[in-house]
């Protein structure tokens, strides 16, 4: 049970370590990976180095979430978003998605969705929740902006020189696109909400200074 709370909590800093390792595989070995597996290896370093901005450095992404997303004021730290969900949310549900793309990379509507998915962090962190919380910067908005948008915007020109395959490749996925995103993003969070969870976060989430900053017009208002 230990190991379950321990990881429950600190999922997103070994996903830092799994990303530092990935890094020197791709380094070192990347010249021997096929090119269309290479570019969804670094979808998922994108991906999980986005998280480790979200939750550990600046971090801040829950109480930031809470508010900017789902309007909560009182109980930040922990709905509707909670460890739990957070878990659920980041890793059961995200790293599949982008480890089947891993392993499946021939699957070019699949790789398209990936960037989709990837591209569409800009929308949530840099767009709704900046407006929402009446702020330049929420947690993720920067490796949303630097990283993953300009990854995937690159693989889809990539792809579309290099290889050839039906018109809905482009569009099919953008249709599939809600349906997984509430499944693997809001109906966690909705199962799992609860105002008195035993799953809060760790108040640090709450208190991060770039937190604080973000949201304190929002405060002023009120």
């Amino acid at each position: 049970m230990h190991a379950v709370k321990f990881y429950r909590r600190y999922w997103a800093a070994i996903g830092g370590l799994i990303f530092v390792a990935l890094a020197f595989f791709v380094g070192l070995f990347g010249h021997q990976v096929p090119a269309l597996q290479r570019f969804m290896v670094l979808m998922y370093m994108a991906l999980i180095f986005h998280q480790f901005e979200e939750y550990i450095f600046p971090g801040g992404f829950p109480a930031a979430a809470n508010i900017g997303l789902f309007g909560e004021k009182d109980n930040v730290d922990k709905y509707p978003l909670n460890e739990m969900s957070a878990l659920m949310v980041n890793v059961f549900c995200a790293y599949p998605l982008y480890i089947v793309g891993i392993f499946c990379y021939e699957w070019l509507w699949y790789d398209i969705f990936i960037a989709y998915f990837t591209m569409a962090q800009v929308l949530m962190h840099c767009i709704k929740m900046n407006l929402s919380l009446k702020s330049w910067y929420c947690p993720g908005c920067l490796s949303a902006l630097f990283v993953m948008l300009p990854l995937g915007v690159y693989f889809l020109i990539w792809l579309e020189a290099n290889y050839t395959f039906p018109s809905y490749y482009w569009w099919a996925p953008i249709c599939a696109f809600p349906v997984v995103a509430f499944s693997t993003i809001l109906l966690p969070i909705l199962s799992f909400r609860k105002k008195d969870t035993p799953y809060g976060f760790a108040q640090y989430q709450a208190d991060e200074f770039e937190v604080r900053h973000g949201i304190a017009s929002l405060f002023r208002k009120n």
